[in-house]
């Protein structure tokens, strides 16, 4: 167990000790002391505010349609305590806002997965889209054909896939057992509006993040094009999101170098890769401190568990 626990750890310091023998350690540093703080100062506190409204705005949408009534400032709360716990575990934030519906409003925790794992569906659908559409207009886009066609097909999979679960055909007992699963409650209830909302909603974070990627590089010196910011954050995003190293760390400096080499120093990429993740992990915490209760209720569910179990029906309608 201990060993399962620290590989991540070891694979980040293994890819991080590779980046800075391609880009020495000092070298870094330099561009980071060399960087316009008059741009990602505001950038960074402004981009985390955006994307916690958002964010607030689609759980309180989402949970309210496929579970209980949570208001946009319940939303807040919930999204807010769960920033606290992310920097522990790549999981553990979404788990702490399971965790805070089933301590608040008694929501059973497959059913509340069920609208979580609905709204990550609808966010995969974002994300190819938007690489699709970044490597579209790329003005060498003819050399990324492969990866254009593989964006869309993921995209397209996806969309087949909610289709596939909210529709009855094609049918047979296996495949209604498979669509009946408790998992899939949210999406055999969700309606085009709800596809609509959230897929708005992630596209407009993602969005916030593409600006980021556009504005901050301009700081540490990097002539980083809108079209290739639109490709690359996707990617960026979902790099980050495998659970291979703690937070992306390693991975998403990695990604950065070998996607922004030929718009910029390689030791500006590097220090804006490392800086970028820390100012934003120390934002959101910041932030999340305003919810600080929540943390200690979701603490008191998963020590202790509460009444409603994976699959019960005590929650407020």
């Amino acid at each position: 167990m201990g060993i399962r626990k620290s590989l991540p750890w070891i694979v980040a310091s293994a890819v991080l000790t590779g980046i800075f023998i391609l880009v020495p350690m000092g070298e870094a540093w330099h561009a980071l002391r060399l960087a316009k703080s008059g741009i990602l100062l505001p950038l960074v506190p402004g981009s985390v505010l955006a994307w916690f409204l958002i964010e607030s705005g689609i759980y309180a949408h989402a949970f309210s349609r496929f579970n209980t009534p949570v208001s946009f400032r319940e939303a807040r709360s919930l999204r807010g305590s769960s920033y606290l716990w992310a920097p522990l575990h790549h999981g553990l934030g979404k788990a702490a806002i399971l965790l805070r519906l089933r301590s608040l409003y008694g929501v059973p925790l497959l059913e509340s997965t069920s609208t979580m794992a609905l709204c990550q569906t609808i966010d995969g659908i974002a994300l190819a889209g938007l690489t699709a559409l970044g490597l579209g207009l790329l003005s060498s886009s003819a050399d990324f054909g492969p990866a254009s066609i593989a964006s869309c097909a993921t995209a397209a999979g996806l969309l087949a896939y909610l289709v596939f679960l909210g529709h009855a055909r094609p049918g047979s007992r296996l495949l209604g057992r498979f669509r009946g699963l408790t998992l899939h409650r949210a999406h055999r209830s969700a309606r085009f509006r709800d596809l609509a909302i959230i897929l708005l909603g992630r596209m407009a974070c993602h969005l916030v993040f593409v600006m980021v990627l556009y504005l901050g590089t301009r700081s540490f010196g990097i002539d980083l094009p809108l079209p290739v910011a639109l490709a690359a954050a996707p990617l960026i995003e979902a790099i980050r999101a495998l659970p291979i190293t703690p937070a992306g760390l390693g991975t998403q400096q990695a990604t950065m170098l070998f996607l922004f080499r030929d718009f910029g120093p390689e030791a500006s990429i590097v220090a804006f890769g490392l800086c970028l993740p820390m100012a934003t992990l120390g934002a959101r915490c910041l932030l999340g401190l305003f919810y600080l209760p929540g943390i200690f209720e979701s603490f008191t569910t998963s020590a202790f568990g509460l009444s409603g179990g994976l699959t019960g029906k005590t929650y407020r309608q």
